[in-house]
Parts: C-alpha cells; structure tokens; sequence
C-alpha cells in the first residue's frame, strides 16, 4: 500500500465507535476551503485527543475518502454520521436510526453533502 502525503495544512478530528465505545483520530487533509479528504484513522485516547487538540478547529465543508482510508480502527467503518445534538463523528452502520455514543441521543439519519467538522493540531 502506498502512503498517502498530507499538506501542512492536515489536522485530525476524534471519531466514536459505537460498537467498541471508543474514540479514534482521522487524519484530515484540506483539499480547498469547504473540501476536505479523510486519510487515515488512528487509535487514541480521549485524553491523547484532548492534549492534542484535536477539538480546537471548526470547518464547514465536503468530505472525500482517500484511496488509502482505512477507516475506524476497531469495526472498519469508512462511512460515518455526525449526531446532530453534540456534533460527534460516529462510525455509521446503514441504519436507519442511531444513537449516539458520546450524548445518546436518538434519532433518524438524514443525507447530506456538506457537514460541520471539528479538529485541531496535528
């Protein structure tokens, strides 16, 4: 497999795994000012992520997967939902109702093209 590079400009945003109850990074690569790749996903802790800082920045934008994604490091999910009460990235199954892992809330999931991101350092 081939490594992808990522710009200066790269941060990660922390991710929850509904099925193992644990959070992740993913490396987040700007592509313009409201398009953004997924690169890799990592382990961490939320301590780890806190001291990182990977909750400082906010974007608005368009998510692309790169070819070399891996997705969340526990279930293998590329595909993700973010809960529209608290704003978490959460690993997204094909339900068609989620509750979400960090604020458990309840409710449908809806399509969209653009979505709010939070993330930081790196």
């Amino acid at each position: 497999m081939s490594i992808t590079r990522i710009s200066k400009k790269a941060f990660a945003i922390v991710a929850e795994c509904p099925n193992e109850k644990k959070p992740y990074g993913i490396t987040v690569d700007p592509i313009s000012d409201k398009e953004f790749k997924f690169v890799w996903a990592f382990k961490i802790s939320r301590e780890g992520a806190s001291r990182e800082g990977f909750d400082k920045k906010k974007v608005h934008g368009s998510i692309q997967y790169d070819a070399n994604y891996n997705g969340c490091p526990y279930c293998g999910a590329k595909a993700f939902y973010i809960c529209c009460k608290c704003g978490s990235v959460v690993c997204y199954h094909d339900e068609k109702e989620v509750t979400c892992p960090v604020c458990g809330y309840h409710a449908g999931v809806q399509e969209s093209d653009e979505f709010d991101l939070s993330g930081g350092g790196y």
